[in-house]
């Protein structure tokens, strides 16, 4: 008597399973320079949960086209340049931090869009500091 072949059944199941470990938000603006030129900068990616992902790229993209027009340039998605990334107030005599912001969204506290905010807010200060210490 001989075993059934197994490898069909666990091949899909991994590769199921592989997408959703892998799953990754991701994106990047494009600008157009005084020469007409078009350009992207902003390469971003953010690969923890997706529902949460995908409003800390809204914002770093938000951060970027900001910067992008500040230096007399024209974004082509200029829908981002009208986003409110206000960042809420965190609780009286607290700080954001990474630590702080997941409890606060774990308790329904923080909807997705303002935990992803700030989690983007908080990795961009880290980013501008390291850029100014020149790492």
């Amino acid at each position: 008597m001989t075993k059934p072949n197994r490898f069909p059944i666990l091949l899909p199941a991994a590769v199921i399973v592989t997408a959703f470990l892998t799953a990754c938000t991701t994106g990047h603006l494009e600008y157009i320079t005084a020469d007409g030129e078009r350009k992207v900068t902003c390469e971003t990616e953010y690969t923890w949960q997706p529902s949460v992902d995908k409003y800390a790229v809204e914002y770093v993209l938000a951060y970027c086209a900001r910067q992008v027009v500040s230096q007399g340039y024209a974004v082509v998605d200029t829908d981002l340049l009208e986003l409110d990334v206000t960042i809420p107030i965190p609780p009286t005599g607290e700080e954001w931090s990474h630590r702080l912001a997941k409890r606060q969204h774990q308790q329904g506290l923080l909807s997705d869009k303002e935990y992803g905010y700030i989690i983007a807010y908080l990795d961009l200060a880290e980013y501008v500091v390291r850029q100014r210490n020149g790492e």
